[in-house]
């Protein structure tokens, strides 16, 4: 058995992971059967999944404090949460995905490589000395530290941690030398936001035989305001037609989707230039009816 899950947390205020989560998804419920496994989704918001057709997990506050630490790592939770679902199904694999993923291959093949043993991650993104000005920082300040009975070292690359898969006999292992890994670096003072991922992805190279899932599952991390515009517009489609879940999963149309770019290079002159322009011509005047009320 396979459970997938995600884990979406706060309020109105980030609406739009919900908005991609439910898009993720409905990718994966047009192949789930009962055969392959389950979804489930972690969450302090529970109500905005009421309609997801998923298992939901609610986590409280203080859950979410504790698996955040004692440095109130966001990301951390990742981790945690990889460890919790494996003490609900400990016979389960487990495959993480974030909100901005959604599968275009086949769901069996995910399945048959987490049976087969395999670790899964994205896709390698190569030495931290290679890839950003984040990355090497973090490399500096980690590079030759032990952290459990890992020893950081050039062998050691970044993968994209959008898709973490473990089979159910690795999980409490690789585990335990992530959460090692990523505790011992912001101990550092390592706090990067990737921390959280190299952790995953040295865990991962250490304890499995590790394999990109790129092939199957797409992450538009890259270029994230077109797909949130195209999941807008399914979920107002389906509301508006005020379809059942399986007349969504019809509609759904994966060929479609992947005819959107996952990832767009923009101009960084442009950005500043659309800048510039709003602080040179600001808005001169604007009404609501409260105001005209008052």
């Amino acid at each position: 058995m396979m459970t997938v899950f995600y884990i979406v947390m706060g309020g109105d205020e980030a609406l739009r992971y919900y908005m991609e989560a439910y898009l993720s998804i409905r990718t994966f419920q047009k192949q789930l059967s009962p055969e392959i496994g389950r979804i489930c989704v972690i969450t302090d918001h529970p109500s905005f999944f009421s309609k997801a057709g998923v298992e939901v997990i609610t986590i409280t506050a203080e859950q979410k404090a504790e698996w955040m630490g004692s440095h109130h790592f966001f990301f951390r939770t990742k981790i945690k949460g990889m460890e919790y679902l494996h003490s609900l199904y400990p016979e389960d694999n487990l495959l993480y995905l974030d909100s901005d993923t959604f599968l275009y291959g086949h769901l069996s093949d995910l399945k048959k490589r987490l049976d087969e043993g395999h670790g899964l991650m994205h896709r390698r993104e190569g030495k931290l000395t290679g890839i950003s000005h984040t990355a090497k920082r973090l490399w500096k300040k980690a590079a030759g530290h032990k952290y459990g009975d890992i020893t950081i070292g050039e062998q050691h690359h970044m993968w994209n941690a959008g898709v973490v898969g473990l089979p159910s006999q690795k999980i409490s292992e690789t585990v335990a030398s992530a959460l090692a890994l990523c505790d011992g670096m912001l101990n550092d003072g390592n706090n990067e936001f990737i921390t959280e991922q190299y952790s995953y992805s040295i865990a991962l190279a250490e304890h499995t035989s590790l394999v990109a899932t790129s092939d199957l599952i797409g992450h538009y991390w890259g270029n994230s305001m077109e797909w949130r515009d195209k999941a807008f517009e399914v979920f107002t489609y389906a509301y508006l037609n005020d379809f059942s879940l399986e007349e969504e999963l019809q509609t759904l149309d994966i060929d479609k989707l992947c005819e959107i770019p996952y990832f767009v290079h923009r101009s960084s002159t442009a950005g500043k230039l659309h800048r510039l322009i709003d602080r040179l011509f600001k808005v001169r005047e604007s009404k609501s009816v409260k105001n005209e009320c008052v």
